[in-house]
């Protein structure tokens, strides 16, 4: 049988070319890697407009009004053991 085990000997540095794909097409993820900390960036269907099976009155994500701390909120639900690196703390491949 072949071995199928995938092995870096670093993170990946950019989205399209190294990260690691991973999904069903309706939820997808790009893995980075990482030992220190990890880096995934996600995506989820009904973020875009434009859906052949989109239902009459669903915004698809696109807020009515300004939500300036929509994107707070929702760091701190998932940072639940305060661990998680945003911009304001030098996440990785921000500037």
């Amino acid at each position: 049988m072949t071995d199928l085990t995938l092995w870096y000997d670093r993170p990946a540095t950019d989205w399209e070319t190294r990260a690691l794909p991973l999904g069903n097409g309706a939820l997808g993820a790009m893995v980075f890697g990482g030992t220190g900390t990890e880096r995934l960036q996600l995506n989820e269907k009904s973020l875009w407009t434009g859906d052949p099976g989109s239902r009459e009155g669903y915004s698809f994500g696109d807020w009515t009004s300004p939500r300036p701390d929509a994107l707070a909120g929702v760091q701190e639900r998932l940072d639940r053991d305060g661990r998680m690196a945003t911009r304001a703390r030098g996440a990785p491949g921000t500037r």
